[in-house]
């Protein structure tokens, strides 16, 4: 195990062990329990084809399928382990305490009977497609003007609202992941790189530290300098006394902010795309940075280096296909002459 949690202390906290020390199996398997107790969901009857639909609104379909083969195998694991019997017998001995040991061990059979069905592959399979044009409501990537739209939201005359702006700013103007934002420090935004400002993640996805130089967008950094008021060290964003920015003896606290109070804040702020007010998130944000960047001429593998991806394909998936006027090609012909040609002919055709 790679917790200091005993198995009965798994199964009485309702949460999967995972079967792996690998961190990347324990990672996947501590965001499931997350996600059992996000929705209220018991251990013993897991749903697999929602989770499934669930990791499908921001993974590729083959990492979700890593992650289920994953959950899978940690609950076979769990059930095949010679401790496990023991301990679920004492959880429901505890959960039904009037219950005589033959209903007990009853109850026991059904869980793992039903534990055994709902693990089955068949159950939650993921089909891979292969997409090239996405419809617009896919994935949002936000356009200058509706990112600047964005940003105005925010009432900045409350303490919420600079700092929510200012998370923004920051999002919109490097890409930064929610997991990074959250983690940022107040000495991370004072970097240089190659002798230009640039923010520093310590720590993004797969521990791996990078540089993203600001560019022409350092207006973020001194949105956050407002938000900081003079704060020259800690945590950039901190949450708010009760989650309560909209008070009038406004405080708050020097507590990192968790990823779902980035995601809360941003559907506050919902803007008009289509004419339909559309609530954004972290993740949308970090598209709209890679598309917009593209389309500014920064090259590829640039973009790639400042978001943090391994591979050049992941920063193409979050440029997307581009719309019609920017797909649209040069003339690479010259077709003057032909036009000429058919033209004067359709002129001797009519004489």
């Amino acid at each position: 195990m790679t917790s200091n949690l005993s198995l009965p202390n798994f199964i009485q906290q309702g949460r999967l062990p995972p079967h792996s020390e690998d961190k990347n199996v324990v990672s996947q398997i501590q965001r499931y329990n997350r996600w059992l107790i996000e929705s209220g969901r018991p251990l013993y009857q897991p749903d697999l084809e929602t989770y499934r639909d669930h990791l499908l609104e921001t993974l590729v379909s083959s990492s979700v399928k890593v992650h289920l083969s994953n959950l899978r195998r940690s609950y076979r694991t769990l059930v095949d382990s010679l401790e496990h019997r023991q301990a679920l017998v004492a959880y429901l001995e505890r959960q039904f305490p009037d219950e005589d040991f033959a209903t007990i061990k009853a109850k026991a059979d059904e869980l793992e009977l039903r534990l055994a069905r709902a693990v089955d592959p068949e159950r939650s399979r993921v089909t891979a497609q292969t997409v090239q044009d996405e419809e617009d409501t896919k994935h949002l990537r936000l356009t200058p003007a509706q990112g600047a739209a964005l940003m105005l939201q925010p009432d900045v005359t409350t303490l919420r609202g600079r700092r929510d702006v200012a998370i923004i700013a920051v999002l919109l103007a490097t890409g930064l992941r929610e997991g990074e934002i959250v983690t940022l420090e107040v000495d991370d935004l004072y970097q240089t790189y190659g002798g230009v400002a640039a923010l520093r993640v310590k720590s993004g996805k797969g521990a791996k530290a990078r540089m993203v130089p600001y560019g022409d967008m350092l207006w973020a950094r001194q949105i956050g300098e407002i938000w900081l008021d003079g704060r020259a060290a800690g945590l950039v964003f901190t949450a708010m006394i009760d989650g309560r920015g909209d008070m009038l003896d406004q405080r708050t606290t020097n507590k990192r902010m968790i990823t779902r109070s980035v995601q809360r804040m941003l559907k506050r702020y919902p803007i008009s795309i289509n004419g339909m007010p559309t609530a954004v998130t972290p993740h949308d944000l970090r598209r709209s940075y890679a598309r917009n960047l593209f389309l500014a001429g920064i090259p590829t593998e640039v973009i790639r280096q400042n978001l943090g991806h391994a591979d050049v394909k992941t920063t193409q998936n979050y440029i997307g296909v581009l719309d019609g006027s920017t797909r649209a090609p040069v003339s690479v012909y010259d077709a003057s002459a032909v036009l000429g040609k058919l033209s004067g002919g359709q002129n001797l055709s009519s004489a």
